[in-house]
């Protein structure tokens, strides 16, 4: 199939070092690798194709995707990762008269009006609810989140999840755990108000009082980052906290092989629709991860690592210090989700659902 991969938030460079970019690109690598052309549109221009799995372009408005179909030909099916206030890709997909999927990764409405009310436009949530309602196939990154795509459609039909995944050839060697570095905590991402960072340095500050000697290695950066370790100097742990700055997707994947135990420590959600890459891409480094058990992430996990509840400080220290006193239960754990994050939570597995299902509608439409 020929695919026009839409994205038109200009927020997410196709070739950044955030987990939006590296969602973008892996999708569109997952589907290169099952032998489809795909050409992405994005509103962020890259620096150059080089490090991009398949060719892209501008997207300007909707003339570049026509002026581009002239050129290679129009699309078999048009995927779009969907952007506050803009639905090109229907608008694409209806004009080719092609089959239109919908990559649902939060419901922005409700997100942008609790965390920058300023970008919400009035005309924004009839957009979302022509887009949800619209499209031939949605694919949600969680099950709450799928849920609230349906309530909006009006109908579960047609309405899937399709969660984050891991690009295993990034993890060749797993997680040595032997700590040979000491106790080092990671936390893999660019710290968010909504990922419990906040939680870091009070458990930093907990493992010193009972003796440890942790480090707490953060690969990413931002304001977030600075946050945590602020919040580590006022515990008097500040020299404990290694911050990477952004780094690219491949250098990420070797800093995570460094820990001993990753950290996911979300705060408790009326509405939890996230599905981590940080989890799942630990899981394949072979890391041991301590997660909040909220949403989606006791499915993710499994029996693989361990889980808390969300907010509780006590939980999470025992859980981290259970991790790391126990050299057994260590590897034994990160031997599980290594082999569950790659069997079950791969970029080409998520690539094939899509493959699925958009030839289902293809089908359907030729019958």
């Amino acid at each position: 199939m020929r695919i026009f991969h839409v994205c038109a938030d200009a927020g997410i460079p196709p070739d950044g070092t955030k987990g939006a970019s590296v969602h973008l690109r892996s999708i569109a690598a997952g589907l290169r690798r099952l032998g489809h052309d795909v050409t992405m549109f994005t509103a962020r221009r890259s620096a150059g194709e080089a490090g991009l799995p398949v060719p892209a372009r501008v997207l300007s408005g909707d003339a570049s995707i026509r002026e581009a179909a002239r050129k290679i030909g129009a699309p078999d099916l048009v995927y779009e990762r969907y952007t506050l206030g803009h639905a090109r890709g229907l608008a694409a997909a209806r004009a080719f008269g092609c089959p239109f999927t919908l990559e649902v990764n939060a419901p922005l409405v409700l997100e942008a009006g609790r965390h920058r009310p300023e970008t919400v436009h009035p005309e924004d949530a009839r957009t979302e609810e022509l887009l949800f309602r619209e499209a031939d196939v949605v694919f949600a990154v969680s099950e709450p989140l799928r849920r609230h795509v349906a309530g909006i459609r009006g109908t579960n039909e047609g309405t899937e999840v399709l969660r984050n995944g891991c690009d295993p050839t990034l993890f060749p060697v797993p997680a040595r755990l032997d700590r040979a570095l000491g106790d080092v905590l990671v936390f893999l991402g660019h710290p968010k108000p909504w990922h419990g960072a906040e939680a870091l340095p009070v458990l930093l500050a907990e493992l010193v009082r009972r003796g440890r000697d942790p480090l707490l290695l953060l690969i990413g950066g931002g304001d977030g980052a600075d946050q945590v370790l602020e919040g580590a100097r006022l515990r008097g742990v500040g020299r404990r906290v290694i911050i990477s700055g952004p780094v690219r997707h491949e250098a990420a994947a070797r800093l995570l092989t460094l820990g001993t135990v990753a950290v996911a420590p979300y705060f408790p959600e009326s509405f939890f629709y996230f599905c981590p890459l940080k989890v799942i891409e630990s899981m394949a480094a072979g890391v041991p991860t301590v997660s909040s058990a909220i949403g989606d992430i006791p499915t993710i996990v499994g029996d693989t690592g361990m889980l808390v509840p969300p907010g509780d400080p006590r939980a999470l220290a025992d859980a981290v210090e259970r991790v790391l006193v126990d050299e057994g239960l260590r590897r034994k754990l990160g031997s599980a989700a290594r082999e569950r994050a790659i069997r079950r939570f791969s970029w080409e597995s998520a690539a094939r659902r899509i493959e699925r299902a958009a030839c289902s509608v293809l089908q359907e439409a030729a019958s």
